[in-house]
């Protein structure tokens, strides 16, 4: 009995013995530590002065060296282009014939009636010499009438084939063409424009907008002539494009005139163009991004101290970068942007 329990004892042990030695060759375990927290970054505060200043607000844009002579020419009857004798830079002189129409007969029916004309005539200078002879004073009112009525025929078909007809109003030269041969065209569209390069000035087209509602005459414009060389100028007129399909395609064009400058201008070329549309020199100024906008409300906020507050502010003139405050803010004003 005593034996057996030794036995029992001695394969315990030599159990728990290979248990640990098994144990002990299988790899440790290695847990990773957690990585540290980091504080997070102390939140930064964008201040700006509200100072006085100057500001201006501007309308940038391109325009064209146009001669300050330019008519738009168009057929006073519709109909398919048959000839188109100018090209854009062709040389013309007044009265010159640019192009026609497809008239049909009607130079046959002009020629007949030239004809009837010269009968007329001849009928009507007859009966003047035999008057109170063979002719009475009632048949001679009969070929005078007779004689009108040609007339008016000739004037009538004559007055027809010209509006068939564009010719050149003066000396210039062809600027557009907005036909080919074989074309339909409508009455009075513009088939073609020339101008007399003479003298020359800075047509700017805008679409509607806002600035372009905020341009008058005598207003003043800055004009790129070469490089970095500026010259002053001003708006001459506000006239309205008759190029479009339809009164709502017309858009506004500037005509923009030099003051007293020598520099001479590339006719058809572009320049570049600054229309000064508003400008305050004491103005009371913040930068944009300090003015916020919600629900048709613009305010700003104020540090004072270590406290913040928002200020309803009234605007002024916006240029690209900065903003007149009418009402609201104080010269020396701490504001928070963005």
């Amino acid at each position: 009995m005593l034996g057996s329990k030794r036995q029992l004892l001695i394969i315990i042990g030599l159990v728990l013995l290979t248990t640990g030695a098994g144990c002990s060759l299988l790899p440790s375990e290695e847990v990773d530590a957690p990585p540290p927290l980091l504080s997070p970054p102390e939140a930064r505060t964008i201040t700006y002065t509200v100072e006085r200043g100057y500001i201006a607000s501007e309308l940038r844009t391109l325009g064209r060296v146009a001669a300050v002579r330019e008519s738009t020419l168009y057929f006073r009857r519709s109909g398919r282009v048959r000839q188109l004798l100018v090209e854009p830079g062709d040389v013309v002189e007044a009265g010159q014939v640019l192009a026609r129409l497809e008239t049909g007969d009607l130079e046959h029916r002009l020629k007949l009636a030239q004809v009837d004309l010269e009968l007329a005539e001849m009928e009507y200078q007859r009966a003047k010499s035999l008057l109170g002879l063979e002719i009475s004073p009632h048949e001679m009112k009969m070929k005078e009438l007779a004689k009108q009525k040609t007339v008016l025929e000739v004037e009538r078909l004559e007055d027809e084939l010209e509006a068939s007809t564009i010719r050149s109003p003066f000396d210039g030269r062809v600027v557009s063409v907005y036909a080919r041969e074989r074309d339909a065209v409508e009455a009075y569209r513009t088939v073609v424009k020339v101008a007399d390069p003479v003298e020359l000035e800075i047509q700017v087209s805008l679409p509607y907008s806002a600035d372009a509602n905020k341009l008058v005459r005598g207003q003043k414009v800055l004009i790129n002539v070469a490089g970095e060389t500026w010259v002053d100028g001003y708006i001459h007129q506000i006239a309205v494009s008759d190029e479009g399909g339809s009164s709502f395609d017309n858009q506004p064009v500037i005509h923009i005139r030099m003051e007293g400058s020598d520099v001479k201008l590339e006719f058809d070329s572009l320049v570049r163009v600054v229309i000064l549309l508003e400008e305050a020199e004491d103005a009371l100024l913040v930068p944009k991004s300090v003015v916020r906008n919600y629900m048709g409300r613009k305010f700003v906020r104020v540090l004072e101290g270590d406290a913040r507050r928002e200020i309803d502010v009234v605007a002024g003139i916006e240029s690209d970068t900065h903003v007149q405050i009418l009402k609201g803010l104080q010269e020396g004003q701490i504001v928070i942007g963005r």
